[in-house]
């Protein structure tokens, strides 16, 4: 069942898969932190912890989104889940490999491909 609020529109792909789309054309602090609670409640009320983050809405992402992405990767881990993010800017991208948070999170071109991917 599809679950939006604030910053996250959810659809689920599979038994334990979701594409999370984040709605947040940027990712300041506040955002950040809103996102992790959004992000949290959402697994807390599903039993997905396959997640394919969509961040094509999003144009900025701050430090604070990059830590962002690294809770709900932990957050996931710690659920036995995983976490592929797709659709990202060219500037986030580039702040992304420069973080080498493309080693911890993987990133795909596609929805299909990231689905493919956490579905091995």
């Amino acid at each position: 069942m599809p679950e939006d609020t604030a910053l996250i529109q959810s659809t689920e792909f599979s038994e334990h898969g979701a594409v999370i789309r984040v709605c947040a054309t940027k990712l300041h602090e506040h955002e950040s932190s809103l996102l992790i609670q959004e992000m949290k409640a959402y697994l807390d009320s599903s039993d997905r912890n396959l997640i394919v983050a969509d961040f094509q809405s999003v144009e900025f992402i701050s430090s604070a989104g990059l830590g962002a992405m690294v809770t709900m990767n932990t957050e996931l881990a710690k659920r036995g889940g995983r976490l592929v993010m797709i659709n990202l800017s060219d500037d986030a991208m580039q702040v992304i490999k420069l973080t080498k948070l493309d080693k911890l999170i993987p990133v795909e071109k596609s929805l299909e491909k990231a689905q493919k991917r956490l579905l091995k």
